[in-house]
């Protein structure tokens, strides 16, 4: 079997996933852009090489707005895969590049989207959708407003509800693909939830390590950590806001970003500046896992990433928002952790509290993280799960083409 994928970048956990795909036989080859990316957060760090085959070609933001691989019909055409797997916004290829389509229907290759889904309404319900979910950018600038935003998504809609029914089947993070891809005509059956995970395989291995290694921090056991970028979108300014209730605890807040000056002015102004400590920006395995390890509950105020793994592998109960709905899938409410009010921080205040109050609680949900990771979301069970959605949309797209 040769898949072939097309990524903005490669970052580590993305690495780690195609050497995994790799190593259980799938033959794979990446396509990324020779120059940067343009659809990756600024600051997520990258990563070269791997036991795939990996190509780079220009990147070019089309006429339509998005960015696409212009070449991406040679490539395929030299390559020859069973699967091509496509994000967003690379997907969109499909409709306006018709050399694209031709170049699979040459070499008999099936159409996968991979994608969370994240800020895709329903089709048909745009305008409900966004009044309940308004859309903001990394600097929480409100985007679904005014007639252009919703006639671009009006049409967009469209577009996607076409590449859709081009597709064989897709890859979701998130269970919250059932709700919403069979308003595009996405058959149950199509939809293939594969989760998404870091290196746990690495990070468990760490951990040995972490456990037998001297402490980085003070002995504290009212500690709040916050991994991640330092944008606006992550709201970090809330964690700081509904810190104020617990002065005698400590937030650890490890990241950089251009957030930074105003985070530190908060904390100033709020006279926490003695109780929260900026780290910066922290990318080795082992000290982030000493954070980790030394911190006692894991709080993502706003948009999030992987982090919420990271810290379960490190038996961490979790407080958050729901915002790409990947959270639903990891945290289970009053098991291994909390959901608060999105955007409301006396709502992330009073859950700080429950389990301030509940230390015992606490260890108990940070078990069950662990748990949790260790037996349902790892890099093992999810890159299974990748082989055999594989597997599955190739088996019904030869019932399907043979007439059976």
């Amino acid at each position: 079997m040769k898949v072939l994928f097309t990524f903005g970048g490669i970052p580590h956990y993305l690495n780690a996933m195609l050497n995994r795909l790799q190593a259980k036989g799938v033959e794979i080859t990446v396509v990324s852009p020779k120059k940067g990316n343009t659809t990756i957060g600024k600051g997520v760090k990258m990563v070269e090489g791997g036991t795939y085959k990996h190509l780079t070609t220009p990147e070019k933001k089309m006429f339509y707005g998005k960015s696409a691989f212009p070449a991406l019909p040679e490539i395929i055409a030299e390559e020859k895969p069973d699967i091509v797997v496509v994000g967003w916004p690379y997907f969109l290829q499909v409709f306006f590049q018709p050399a694209l389509r031709k170049a699979m229907k040459s070499c008999n290759a099936k159409l996968v989207i991979r994608e969370i889904p994240f800020q895709t309404p329903p089709y048909g319900k745009i305008k409900e959708y966004f009044k309940a979910n308004p859309m903001h950018d990394e600097g929480m600038r409100l985007l679904s407003k005014g007639i252009g935003f919703y006639l671009r998504q009006w049409i967009t809609a469209r577009i996607r509800k076409y590449c859709y029914a081009q597709a064989a089947g897709t890859l979701n993070y998130s269970t919250a693909a059932y709700d919403i891809l069979p308003s595009y005509g996405v058959k149950k059956e199509q939809i293939h939830v594969t989760y998404n995970s870091t290196d746990t395989e690495a990070l468990l291995k760490e951990k040995e390590s972490v456990l037998a290694s001297p402490s980085i921090l003070p002995p504290c056991d009212r500690r709040l950590l916050h991994i991640g970028r330092l944008v606006k979108w992550k709201r970090v300014d809330l964690l700081i806001e509904a810190a104020t209730d617990y002065p005698e605890a400590e937030l650890v807040i490890v990241g950089d970003g251009p957030e930074l000056d105003n985070l530190r002015q908060q904390a100033n102004d709020l006279q926490l500046a003695d109780s929260i400590r900026f780290i910066g920006a922290v990318y080795d395995p082992k000290t982030l896992g000493a954070y980790m390890n030394e911190s006692s509950i894991y709080v993502l105020a706003g948009m999030g990433g992987l982090s919420i793994n990271d810290a379960m592998t490190y038996g961490m109960p979790v407080l958050c928002a729901v915002c790409d709905s990947t959270e639903r899938d990891l945290v289970m409410e009053g098991k291994n952790g909390y959901f608060f009010k999105d955007g409301d921080a006396d709502s992330l205040a009073g859950r700080i509290r429950e389990m301030f109050e509940s230390p015992e609680r606490c260890k108990e949900m940070g078990k069950e993280s662990e748990r949790m990771i260790r037996e349902k979301i790892n890099m093992e069970t999810v890159s299974e799960r990748y082989l055999k959605a594989f597997q599955e949309i190739l088996r019904l797209t030869h019932l399907r083409d043979s007439g059976n």
